[in-house]
């Protein structure tokens, strides 16, 4: 497959002081190339220290930039914190970098769409401020979003403009990247060879240059040709290269997507076996960054490569698992609610051709009868004939009335469905970047450099969005001691409103811990408790909101060499299950209220409980959406007691071992039957 070099902008010379700290920095960092990780360091180090907003959104904007191709989710986050800023400060120039930072992490996530709305506002800002090099940028972008949604033809004339404008500005860069997709677009219509002049041209150009990343793809790129041409020896040639390019500057999707093509070439070239190792580690690779597109890649190379090699039980599950993924835009009560509305609209509009049909042959009748009327009058005078030719005349307006009528009553529904239809997408489309959101939130990445392989998160939202969530904080207590936080929060209901839930729950947290200093489970809960409150108006006779949520809260840290636990819970207790042969346990249990009052209660005050820990044993917080799933023979909740049963029959494995033998039991036991709530379980063990 080829790949588009991303038209990315990169960090832009300051003025004043800000300039001379920033030209330490990067001094300081070793090399100054793209993706650096001395350089990637130094900044998040800077990050903190900066006061200045728009000093602080160039610093977030090449953050952004740098890891965009390692770890585009968190490229986006500092995209997003950019936007915020520049937006807020009213900066047109710094709101157009940050849209097209942010347009860069959807691109590297397969989300295309979303990828050209940022694109498409960017390029309009710089259209509007005459900046020549911002349209050079989002025009290229542009031009990239086009060849992957296969509309080759837009895509040329975007990048045609692009060439232009980097030869006006005497752009090397921008016109080796012009001249790179334009040679895509070349391919994409299968003029190979012209393909490969445009890649030759542009690969000549990026090693004057000495952009590595770039000479990557243009060897990508000049493979992909070879193979579709059948030299295949040329193409494994430059894929391998571009492979090794890509491994060098630490470039994630570009190996994920290279390994990919290797396993396309070894497909060809009749060797399934090799072909299924290099799909795999493609795999594991684009999952490394939630690469969507790569994923897909993958598990569609995979199943192929078992139907070769005769494996049809193999290919069958890797093949549903892509269509799986590849067709999930939509949830099933969404595309219900979607297949209704259109039956409405094919049943309202059959309706309107049987009148329609019953309205034409009630005329065609009346015709019938006229003329019969106009025979019989013929005989009997002349007068008569005038009198029946006026009511023909006036029968004949009152046709044309109402199908004039009926056309106008059609158009009206066909506009009606069009206006569900845009707005349903709309809706969907919203939704969906509110999941990106509430992802952000969720702290995945602070789990796996706390805890490494010692624990696990279990997350299976019902609905696109979710009412439950995880959090984790680290801070140093009362006593001088470092502790790390970590709660498993179930908001009132699941869907949009448990995520409007969520985000509440977690910014209280964060300001609980971070703003008030609160390192005490207890203490925390209390605030939360008090704060909810306040945030809904839960104590004033007006208000209709009567929500709130249960928790599971714990403490760990060390004190003497020794493991301590203290935990809290809002109705949700926490296990423990010791180490030993047989292994046992214990269950501390939550106070039985929520955090979050109604009308006329009082707000509660939490128990603390603390409690030793020894190496080898683990700790489990959860919601009840695991216990409450129906499922089995009997279509019966799973309840608490097969899971405590469950977890202590896996105490052997390993921590993502456990994970995925959950996910498989609830999956059986669900069967055919919908998921009815958020399941969320965390496990950690004590090492």
């Amino acid at each position: 497959m080829k790949h588009d070099l991303k038209f990315v902008i990169r960090f832009q010379k300051a003025t004043g002081n800000f300039y001379l700290v920033i030209l330490s920095v990067l001094l300081f960092s070793g090399k100054l190339q793209s993706q650096d990780q001395q350089l990637i360091d130094s900044l998040e180090r800077y990050l903190p220290t900066v006061t200045v907003d728009s000093n602080k959104i160039e610093v977030l904007n090449e953050l952004s930039a740098q890891i965009v191709d390692m770890d585009p989710a968190k490229a986006m986050r500092y995209a997003g914190d950019a936007l915020k800023l520049a937006e807020s400060i009213n900066h047109k120039r710094y709101t157009a970098t940050s849209l097209h930072n942010l347009g860069n992490g959807h691109y590297n996530l397969g989300e295309y769409k979303l990828a050209l709305f940022c694109y498409l506002k960017a390029f309009h800002i710089h259209e509007a401020l005459g900046n020549k090099k911002g349209l050079l940028t989002a025009s290229g972008s542009i031009g990239n979003v086009f060849l992957d949604m296969r509309q080759p033809d837009q895509a040329l004339k975007y990048l045609e403009q692009t060439l232009v404008i980097s030869k006006e500005l005497n752009n090397k860069r921008g016109m080796a990247s012009a001249l790179l997709s334009i040679g895509t677009v070349y391919s994409e219509k299968k003029d190979y060879k012209k393909a490969l002049e445009y890649s030759f041209e542009s690969l000549k150009i990026f090693q004057e240059i000495n952009f590595k990343e770039a000479v990557a793809t243009c060897f990508n790129n000049v493979a992909d040709s070879y193979h579709k041409l059948k030299d295949y020896p040329k193409a494994m040639f430059y894929v391998t290269k571009a492979f090794e390019t890509y491994k060098e500057t630490g470039n994630i999707y570009g190996m994920a997507l290279a390994l990919n093509n290797l396993g396309d070439f070894y497909t060809s070239t009749g060797d399934p076996e090799k072909a299924l190792t290099y799909y795999t580690r493609g795999l594991e690779q684009a999952k490394l960054i939630g690469a969507t597109d790569r994923i897909v890649a993958a598990y569609r190379g995979i199943s192929q490569a078992y139907k070769k090699m005769g494996k049809y039980r193999e290919a069958l599950n890797m093949n549903e698992i892509f269509q799986k993924m590849n067709d999930s835009i939509y949830n099933t009560e969404s595309a219900k609610q979607l297949a209704e509305m259109q039956t409405r609209f094919e049943t309202e509009k059959k309706a309107k051709e049987i009148d329609l049909l019953t309205k034409d042959k009630k005329i065609k009748e009346d015709e019938l009868t006229r003329q019969r009327l106009i025979i019989w009058t013929i005989a009997i005078g002349g007068v008569l004939v005038l009198l029946l030719a006026l009511l023909a005349i006036r029968a004949n307006g009152q046709k044309r009335k109402a199908n004039r009528e009926l056309e106008v009553k059609n158009k009206k529904i066909e506009t009606a469905y069009n206006i569900i239809e845009v707005q349903h997408k709309d809706i969907k489309d919203s939704i969906r970047y509110a999941e990106r959101l509430q992802n952000a939130i969720l702290p995945t990445v602070s789990f796996e450099r706390e805890f490494g392989k010692n624990a696990f998160v279990f997350y299976k939202p019902k609905d696109i969005v979710s009412g439950d969530f995880y959090w984790l904080e680290s801070a140093v207590n009362n006593a001088g001691e470092k502790q790390v936080l970590f709660a498993a929060v179930d908001c009132t209901g699941h869907g949009v409103p448990g995520a409007f839930m969520s985000i509440v729950g977690h910014n209280l947290l964060k300001q609980a811990v971070k703003e008030h200093g609160k390192t005490k489970p207890s203490e925390i809960l209390d605030e939360l408790n008090s704060g909810l409150s306040e945030t809904l108006r839960q104590k004033e006779e007006d208000s209709v909101v009567k929500d709130g949520m249960d928790m599971a809260l714990c403490a760990l840290h060390k004190k003497d060499g020794k493991h301590f636990l203290e935990f809290s819970g809002a109705n949700n207790p926490v296990w423990i299950i010791r180490a030993g042969s047989p292994p046992m346990l214990e269950e501390i249990k939550g106070d039985k209220f929520p955090i979050g009052i109604f009308i006329g209660e009082k707000l509660n005050q939490f128990r603390c409980h603390t409690t030793e820990l020894f190496p080898g044993d683990t700790v489990y917080i959860f919601t009840d959406g695991y216990a409450d799933q129906f499922g089995g023979d009997k279509g019966k909740k799973f309840k608490y007691k097969p899971i405590q049963q469950l977890l202590l029959s896996i105490q052997e494995r390993s921590m993502p071992e456990q994970k995925e033998i959950l996910d498989k039991t609830i999956l059986s036991w669900m069967g055919n039957l919908e998921q009815v709530d958020d399941i969320l379980m965390i496990g950690v063990r004590i090492s």
